[in-house]
């Protein structure tokens, strides 16, 4: 071993040791920190031992997974050096080589690693095999849209020539990746439908060669499933290992894995005990990887009988009086999803959920609105929703929106939630990336104590308030959602809620019709109409969509139609845009341009506008830099320097007439319900209806507003 590798593995662990018993805090990325700056290669030194090795990668189930292959491995008599703690930068990686030591024998890596340093780790490491297990939207102000993600993970491929791609054919964005790269591929998908929790949120259902919309023979959440391009016949890869006779148990999932690489099949049985598709796929996974890595398949039922989550996920902690408590981790809407179906089915009767938004989960938290919250409504006894965390107030909004028909009461943490719990009873909590070890750290020094909370009665529903007299509309007011399917990345349905909402509380009578790719667009009666924002190759799939039907929006807008536009539709209702290097011809609607800009504009944002009293909040993650022609005006006046529509001019969004263009998310009309309540009278006076809207209680939001104030202007 070099001496400059030596060094580096000295002063990591020295970095170890004074983090743990001076600091007192766990080692954590720290001592491959401290290695990597005395030897950067220190990765690529410390694993050259190591065989097989093996990389595990993906938005989702990244840690359950390789703990699963790890064990996997190691049943096997290898010693297999392993980041388990989930540290899955360069760092944490740097740091479990570190930490491993030198040892004699047998020894293989099974690491965990963020999709984004995949582009240091893979050159550094060589792996034999990276197994890539799922792309959906996260943390969007850190990764950027699932295209750069993409980019990323297919150049750290192309520098690692020799290794083996073991992906998810039925997620068509990993399956793009394998399209693109020369790398020997290996996909791994359920070959059979299984009806089970197919939802509304979908990251990319487009083709990654020609960009035509793909058909689905079958869908099994998100957008894994069975997919083709009716355009150009791009499919989903043919398998090599294949989940089939899939079964629900009791306890979890039954199913066999069909090798299918040689001239015969060779099936493998599994039973797991953790109910949900997402870990059929981790398990599939782990056992794709354990077989391409060489591992012995015959003692994966065993490992996998043995395993326990790492850190408290999924684990039930229980009190001596019958109340028992259910950790989950959910980072994004697909994960939250995940776990809303298994409270659903233990129908669950009280909830706690906990959003932060720290560095590490990312400071936008649009993404909660893409969560079907409403899928709760079938629980047959929801009794109480508790939420907590930095940003509990815009779940609280989230959760009122959904109209569970449960009291939302704000806790401080999850004892504060364990005190309204009701002996015998057991409490769903689901908390997101840095709100989750406080909440296992909290069970676990309750369990030590041997006690919990006293448990207090829980709040009742409130008795609904009097609704205001309906509002007589010759027909209701028509609110037309563009292409869902396709610009869905900033959470508007939540502004879709809260217009609908809104006026369902005020007896104005309303309805929602969604216009999908391909469909034809019909806005002669139209009253409110939304275009949201998306990934690039969506955005442009409906840039092409709506030139074909232009006119139709231009007249309507000419006719002072209410359009909201948000974030990529705003930038498609103007002459151009950027997508990369390429200028793209916009729709001509509103005299304004996009060009690029060189760093992306990123973070929480206030404004003052006319179009209501208190000022308006948002979050804004773009790179084109939008200018206003000389006879546009802006939406408002940022009160954040260096935000907004171009960071220079102060200027955000655009009015005109009735269109409000915007890069602010948030999404924008729930916590801003001002703005919400000008689309809404704005409508009904271009309908002639001379009405005033009814006051709301608008508590929540206004709670979750001022946070947001709070936030966006403190710097």
């Amino acid at each position: 071993m070099k001496p400059r590798v030596r060094l580096a593995r000295l002063a990591g662990a020295l970095a170890h040791w004074g983090t743990v018993h001076l600091a007192h805090k766990g080692g954590g990325n720290i001592p491959g920190a401290v290695a990597l700056r005395v030897d950067p290669g220190v990765v690529g030194e410390l694993s050259r031992g190591l065989s097989p090795r093996v990389v595990v990668t993906g938005t989702n189930g990244k840690t359950t997974t390789t703990g699963l292959l790890a064990d996997a491995l190691s049943s096997g008599g290898a010693d297999v050096v392993c980041n388990r703690a989930g540290n899955n930068m360069e760092s944490g990686i740097a740091a479990a080589l570190v930490m491993a030591g030198e040892k004699d024998g047998a020894r293989a890596g099974c690491f965990e690693c963020d999709e984004l340093y995949t582009v240091r780790v893979l050159p550094a490491m060589r792996p034999d095999a990276l197994v890539l297990l799922n792309l959906f939207r996260d943390q969007l102000d850190r990764y950027g849209e699932i295209d750069h993600t993409q980019d990323v993970i297919a150049e750290a491929l192309r520098r690692s020539p020799e290794t083996a791609l073991v992906f998810n054919a039925d997620d068509p964005l990993c399956a793009a990746i394998a399209d693109r790269v020369d790398n020997a591929g290996l996909p791994f998908g359920i070959d059979e439908p299984t009806d089970l929790e197919a939802d509304r949120i979908s990251d990319s259902r487009f083709c990654a060669r020609c960009n035509t919309g793909l058909e689905y023979e079958y869908v099994h959440y998100g957008q894994l499933g069975s997919y083709r391009c009716p355009e150009c016949g791009w499919e989903r890869p043919r398998l090599a290992f294949a989940a089939v006779n899939l079964q629900l148990t009791c306890g979890g999932f039954e199913f066999d894995v069909e090798d299918r690489r040689g001239a015969e099949v060779v099936r493998h049985h599994v039973r797991t005990r953790y109910s949900g598709l997402y870990m059929v796929y981790n398990v599939m996974a782990a056992l794709a990887g354990c077989l391409v890595a060489g591992g012995d398949a015959a003692r994966f039922q065993e490992v996998l009988d043995s395993y326990e989550p790492a850190s408290g996920r999924g684990k039930v902690f229980s009190f001596g009086d019958g109340r028992e408590v259910a950790s989950n981790l959910a980072k994004n809407p697909t994960g939250f999803n995940r776990m809303i179906q298994q409270v659903r089915a233990e129908d669950g009767r009280y909830l706690a959920l906990f959003l932060n938004d720290n560095d590490a989960d990312g400071h936008d938290v649009s993404w909660i609105w893409d969560i079907d919250l409403e899928r709760l409504r079938d629980l047959s006894d929801l009794r109480l929703v508790c939420v907590g965390g930095t940003r509990r107030e815009d779940m609280a909004v989230r959760v009122k929106y959904a109209e569970l028909g449960a009291p939302i009461v704000l806790v401080d943490d999850v004892e504060g939630a364990l005190g309204l719990l009701p002996a015998g009873e057991k409490l769903h909590v689901i908390a997101n990336y840095t709100a989750f070890p406080p909440v296992v750290a909290d069970l676990e020094r309750l369990c030590k104590l041997e006690t919990a909370p006293e448990a207090h009665t829980p709040p009742t529903a409130a008795a609904e308030s009097a609704r205001p007299a309906p509002v007589a509309l010759d027909r209701p007011l028509r609110v037309v959602h563009l292409y869902p399917d396709a610009l869905n990345l900033y959470g508007d349905g939540g502004n879709i809620a809260s217009l609908s909402k809104r006026c369902a509380w005020r007896g104005i009578p309303c309805q929602v019709n969604q216009v999908l790719m391909g469909q034809e667009l019909d806005l002669a009666d139209a009253d409110v109409v939304l275009l949201g924002g998306g990934a690039d190759r969506d955005q442009l799939a409906v840039c092409h969509e709506l030139q074909g039907q232009r006119e139709k929006l231009a007249a309507y807008v000419a006719d002072g139609g209410v359009l909201l536009a948000i974030c990529g539709g705003y930038q498609l209702l103007g002459h151009s845009y950027m997508m990369g290097e390429k200028q793209v011809e916009g729709l001509h609607i509103l005299d304004l341009e996009t060009v690029a800009g060189e760093t992306r504009l990123i973070g929480n944002v206030a404004i003052e506008s006319p179009v209501c009293d208190a000022p308006v909040v948002g979050f804004e993650n773009h790179a084109g830099r939008t200018l206003l022609g000389a006879s546009e005006k802006p939406l408002g006046r940022a009160l954040v320097a260096g935000t907004g529509n171009n960071g220079e001019d102060g200027g955000e969004g655009v009015l005109h007439d009735g269109v409000v263009g915007t890069y602010l998310h948030g999404p924008i009309l729930p916590k801003n319900p001002g703005v919400t309540d000008w689309l809404i009278a704005r409508a009904l006076e271009r309908r002639g209806v001379d009405v005033t809207l009814a006051p709301l209680d608008d508590a929540l939001e206004t709670a979750a507003h001022d946070v947001a104030l709070r936030i966006a202007t403190r710097g």
